[in-house]
C-alpha cells in the first residue's frame, strides 16, 4: 500500500488527527520527493532559464494529466488537511518559486522584477491545476500550457518574449 492509500484509508475511517497528520506528511514527502527528482532530471539538460521553465512546466502538466489521484492529493486534499496541509503546501510552493525566481539572474536589472513574481506564477499554475482536479471534465491541462508559458516568460522577459511561447 502506498502512503497515499494509507492516508486516504485513515481519513475514510475517521482516524485520530495525529495519526492522519503523520500519514499525510509521509504521503506528501514521498510525492514531493518524487516530483522534485523528476523535475531535476528533466531540467538538468535544458539550456537557459526559459528552456528549464518550459521543460518543468511541460513535465508538470503531463504529470497532472497522468496522475490525477496524486495531483488531487497535493492540490485539493492539502487544502482540507488543516495546518499540516498548509505547511507542506507552502514549503512545496516556496521550493518551486525559488526555482522560478532564478530567472532574475538572467536580467540586466534583477531588481526590475520583484521576488514575489515567482510566487504569483506558482499560484497561477496551482489555480489551473486545482480547477482541473475539481472539474476533471474540463479541457486537458496541456491545452493551457502555451498560456502558462507565456505568463511565466512575460513576467520576467517581457511580452514579446512571452509571445514566442504561444507559437
Amino acid at each position: 500500500m502506498t502512503g497515499l492509500d494509507a492516508y486516504r484509508q485513515a481519513v475514510a475511517k475517521g482516524g485520530d488527527g495525529e495519526r492522519v497528520n503523520r500519514l499525510f506528511a509521509a504521503a506528501w514527502e514521498q510525492l514531493e520527493n518524487d516530483y522534485f527528482e523528476r523535475l531535476a532530471a528533466t531540467t538538468c539538460e535544458a539550456g537557459g532559464w526559459r528552456e528549464r521553465f518550459r521543460a518543468g512546466a511541460t513535465l508538470t502538466v503531463g504529470l497532472v494529466e497522468q496522475h490525477p489521484r496524486e495531483t488531487s492529493f497535493l492540490v485539493v486534499d492539502a487544502l482540507g488537511a488543516g495546518t499540516v496541509g498548509r505547511i507542506h503546501r507552502l514549503r512545496f510552493s516556496t521550493r518551486l518559486a525559488d526555482m522560478i525566481d532564478t530567472a532574475r539572474e538572467d536580467l540586466d536589472d534583477p531588481d526590475s522584477v520583484p521576488p514575489t513574481t515567482a510566487a504569483w506564477i506558482v499560484g497561477v499554475f496551482f489555480d489551473k491545476i486545482y480547477r482541473r482536479c475539481t472539474n476533471g471534465s474540463g479541457a486537458d491541462l496541456r491545452l493551457h500550457l502555451p498560456e502558462l508559458l507565456f505568463l511565466g516568460v512575460s513576467a520576467y522577459f517581457g511580452t514579446e518574449a512571452g509571445m514566442e511561447e504561444l507559437f
